[in-house]
């Protein structure tokens, strides 16, 4: 298995790996509208036998105080695996491969709504363990699952973050 930067070429495939790990539309039409807003920052594709089985994407995210002070960083998402390859490590080496090259570049958080059992293997955390919230959800039904990893500390506020996904992210506009 190789893992590589996404091709235009691979547009097609990585289409089929959405629709068929997810079963449904949702992620793929996300992935499609950041695509087309110019905000797909990082998407990697896990490739076998010139088979693309997986595929990775990171965007752009922001975080506000109440004080007005902005910082910038990653959202993690989609992430997926054709299902008869699934359990074989492949997201795994797919979120890895993607978090170690955001790493490099310097990034200081990213962020994500998932499974947190899976994820703080990766060095997530729920982001309210931060004072990080997610704009997305006023009522705190996802505290657990909206998560962030930090890499720079030093460059985050000390006080209570609200947190934004990308647009492309609200299913209304997609």
């Amino acid at each position: 298995m190789q893992i590589r930067p996404f091709d235009a070429d691979d547009t097609a495939a990585v289409s089929h790996v959405l629709d068929a790990a997810f079963g449904r539309s949702v992620e793929r039409q996300i992935v499609i509208a950041l695509r087309a807003a110019d905000a797909d920052t990082l998407e990697l594709v896990a490739e076998l036998d010139g088979r693309v089985i997986g595929e990775i994407m990171f965007s752009p995210a922001s975080g506000h105080t109440a004080a007005g002070e902005e910082v910038f960083g990653l959202a993690l998402g989609p992430v997926a695996v054709l299902p008869e390859f699934a359990k074989r490590g492949i997201g795994s080496a797919l979120i890895e491969a993607g978090l170690g090259f955001i790493r490099q570049l310097g990034v200081p958080f990213c962020i994500l709504l998932a499974d947190p059992d899976f994820y703080q293997r990766f060095g997530f955390q729920p982001a309210s363990r931060n004072q990080w919230i997610w704009d997305g959800d006023t009522e705190g039904k996802f505290t657990e699952a909206f998560q962030i990893r930090v890499f720079q500390p030093d460059a985050l506020p000390d006080m209570q973050v609200t947190a934004s996904f990308h647009p492309a992210f609200d299913l209304d506009s997609v």
